[in-house]
This record gives C-alpha cells, structure tokens and sequence, in this order.
C-alpha cells in the first residue's frame, strides 16, 4: 500500500493520487508487468523490452508495487535517497504531462518508466543519465561497440540554462564514478528534435536550447519527427491545431512557421566527451 508521503515523494499530483487510489487494477496485468518488473531490477546494457498492459493505469499500479525493490536496488549501490526519489518522481511527472495531453488520469509513455524502475536512468539536477552500451548497429562516434556511454535525457523541469547543465554534468561524473565504478564513462549521447539543425541555425544562438544543442557533435541521418516539436512545444499530438497554438515565443513561432512552410521536424543525434 502506497502511503500519501511515497506518492509525494514519486511526484504525483493531488489530482493523480486520487484516482491512482481510486483505479480497480486488474489484478492479472498488475501482476505480470511486476513479475517482468522484478526480475529486470539491476539489469544494465539495454532498454528493458516488457508486455505492457493495454491500460496504463494498470502500468501505473505495477510500478507503485515495486517501488521497493527499486529502492532496495537503490540502496544497496549507496545511492543517496534524495537521487533516488528524484530519478523515481519521474512517474508523477510524466502523469502530469499525460494528463494536461490527454485530460484524463493515464500514462502515455509508460514503457519510459519501466527505465526507471530497472535501475538504468538517474535524474542528477536538471538532467537525466541513462547508462547504455554502444552496439554494432548503433555506433556512436570515438566509441567502440560495447563500450559504455550515458544517454542524456532533458525532463520538463524548465529551463536549461547553462548553468543549471554544468552543474548537472559536474554532479554526474561525480555520481557514476562513485556508484557504478564497473562501468567507465567517456561519452554523453543525445538523440533529440533540439538537435534539429534548422533548429539550431534558426533561434537566437543566445538561447539555452541552442547553447545546450551546440555541446553535441552531431552525428548519423536525422530521422523525421514532425511530432516531437509538437508535442515538446504545446503538449499535443494535433497537427490540425496548428492555428489555435499560442505563438508567445519565438520557439513556438519557430515549430509552427515551419510545418505551415512544408518544412519537417527531425530527431538528430550528437555525442560529447564527458
């Protein structure tokens, strides 16, 4: 039974908590996502690949059920409480961001958290680190297949200024140095829309987004992603909506002025030494 202190420590809103507190689980799919849940606790090197269950909320009891065996893994590494708490409340925020997407109590990116919960990501200030290793398939420039490098992850925790990402970066090679010491860190990855060239040539270069982009050498073939920018800017998935967008900023004027011109978003990749 989740007390009232964890779900404020996991981020939930007052909101989330009732309903999570109100949702009639389905005992069966609870309970195969947690058996998958459990055994993967620890297991580095790849994304966790699990059935999910077709209801979210489903997804979201199975989590809060194994909230102590993520903490237990945790503790036993000598990770801090704080870092743990705030690597874990990445579930509340993320139903905070479904719920103003959607409007109702859900997870639309439950396979996310399954990251989370099997040890592999940690939220260090205002970024996230998850350790992968390079494959044959997917090599990363001045890495070797194998090799181990840390994908960075950017949470909706507002801006990303540089100060705030030297910290972050500072405390980052600090933490894995000390708590997964079996696993050297030379490279940062980043697989994003903010690495988006047009992007990057087309906002103020005093910008944070673009200070943060131009830390990363790019790499590889950007892949069309016309709805990270969407959904990143204004929280939705609409295309047909993109008159009723607010056009407050100039990042909001940039991701509309260029699909309403025929252009198209992109994900792009980039490394940096760490």
């Amino acid at each position: 039974m989740t007390s009232v202190d964890e779900y404020r420590l996991l981020g939930f809103s007052e909101e989330d908590r009732e309903d999570a507190e109100k949702f009639a689980a389905d005992p069966a799919a609870v309970e195969d996502l947690v058996t998958q849940l459990r055994a993967g606790v620890g297991h580095q090197g790849t994304e966790p690949q699990l059935r999910m269950p077709e209801d979210t909320r489903n997804t979201v009891a199975a989590l809060l059920e194994t909230v102590p065996e993520i903490r237990k893994y945790h503790a036993e590494r000598g990770i801090p409480d704080d870092i743990s708490w705030a690597t874990l409340a990445d579930l509340g925020l993320q139903l905070q961001v479904s719920r103003r997407t959607h409007g109702v109590y859900g997870l639309a990116t439950h396979w996310w958290l399954t990251i989370h919960w099997a040890g592999q990501i940690y939220a260090l200030g205002r970024l996230q680190y998850m350790l992968y290793q390079v494959t044959e398939d997917k090599p990363v420039p001045g890495t070797e297949p194998g090799e181990w490098v840390l994908g960075v992850h950017i949470p909706e925790s507002g801006p990303i200024t540089p100060e705030l990402v030297d910290a972050s970066i500072a405390q980052a090679r600090e933490f894995f140095a000390r708590y997964f010491t079996e696993y050297p860190i030379k490279t940062l990855t980043l697989n994003s829309w903010l690495l988006d060239p047009y992007l990057l040539d087309n906002l103020p270069p005093e910008s944070n987004m673009v200070r943060f982009g131009r830390r990363f050498t790019p790499y590889g073939t950007p892949t069309d992603s016309q709805d990270s920018a969407i959904f990143f800017t204004f929280r939705s998935h609409d295309l047909g909506r993109l008159d009723e967008f607010p056009q407050d900023t100039s990042l909001q004027r940039l991701v509309v002025g260029r699909i309403k011109q025929g252009g198209t978003w992109q994900n792009a990749s980039g490394y940096s030494k760490f």
